[in-house]
């Protein structure tokens, strides 16, 4: 049989665009999955249209429950909870999939020792022209390749490889992982990507055109605001310095929370404490500065950028 995908959808007043990302779900040539919409506290009238699209196709497995408002994390992990799918498909309210990426992931998902499987993601505005693909990261940001071992738990401290829509995961994977930070409101798919990372290193990429998951970017997205991703980035590292912490001091662990913690220090300088980021870097270069030359060189340039865009600004 083929197994259940639970298709998790948290939102909060996006009854305006939650139409078409229900429609990209109806639309899936696999048809074994059900659809939980996790409306977290919203006050539009995303009931209204969330129900009324549901009674308009009855025989579709959509459920639609309403709770408090508590933040993104919260409501993924209450949609996680609700779930009896084997594999969990994460969708924003604001987001599509394409019609052929569930069945694309399952096969590669039963057939791979993988956590997850993922696919490429596109980005889109819509404006008076129409709809129109944007290139919002620069190449290699995002994934598009298999990742396994050290080169996966590299990458994926480096930045957020995926975005929240591109996989197809284990539900059972989550569980083990803790499911997302409660309270962390922004990167929160980081940070769980991260751990799943470190339960089973190889994350599959299935690399087929007709899979992948389409981003709307417009003024209520969440990596739109800038500063609020800034301090999720911090948090993010902060845990992530947890985790390896506790994972011994062998030689690989070792350098992982050092590009990590280098990786926070460029961080802090270019968005955030610049005194924090610098008292690091400078400790560093001192101790060792034919090693740390390189780091020093980017802290330097990283400051300047920021000094030159504040007597700008």
């Amino acid at each position: 049989m083929n197994p259940l995908v639970s298709i998790i959808i948290p939102t909060f007043n996006y009854a305006h665009l939650i139409t078409e990302t229900l429609k990209s779900v109806l639309n899936q040539s696999y048809q074994h999955w059900e659809c939980i919409i996790v409306d977290d506290g919203s006050t539009d009238n995303t009931e209204d249209i969330v129900g009324n699209f549901i009674k308009s196709c009855p025989k579709y497995p959509f459920k639609y429950v309403k709770k408090v408002n508590e933040g993104t994390s919260i409501a993924k992990n209450t949609g996680i909870s609700l779930s009896v799918g084997k594999y969990i498909q994460f969708l924003d309210a604001d987001d599509l999939i394409s019609a052929d990426k569930l069945t694309i992931q399952v096969s590669a998902l039963e057939s791979n020792n993988a956590a997850l499987v993922f696919s490429k993601s596109v980005f889109f505005t819509d404006d008076d022209t129409g709809r129109n693909l944007i290139n919002k990261y620069p190449k290699g940001f995002l994934a598009e390749q298999t990742l396994s071992d050290l080169e996966l738990l590299r990458r994926i401290i480096k930045n957020n490889i995926i975005t929240i829509g591109a996989p197809l995961v284990r539900k059972e994977v989550l569980f083990k992982a803790g499911l997302f930070k409660a309270n962390l409101k922004n990167n929160e798919d980081w940070l769980l990507w991260f751990k799943v990372a470190l339960l089973i290193k190889n994350f599959v990429y299935d690399g087929n055109d007709k899979s992948f998951t389409s981003i709307r970017i417009h003024n209520q997205s969440a990596m739109n605001s800038r500063s609020k991703m800034f301090d999720g980035e911090v948090v993010v590292r902060q845990h992530m310095e947890a985790e390896l912490s506790e994972m011994g001091s062998s030689k690989n662990i070792t350098q992982l929370r050092k590009f990590n913690a280098d990786l926070l220090a460029l961080h802090q300088i270019r968005s955030l404490k610049v005194s924090t980021g610098m008292k690091y870097i400078l400790s560093s270069f001192v101790k060792n500065p034919v090693f740390e030359f390189n780091l020093f060189t980017k802290a330097l340039f990283k400051l300047g950028v920021r000094v030159y865009k504040s007597a700008v600004s």
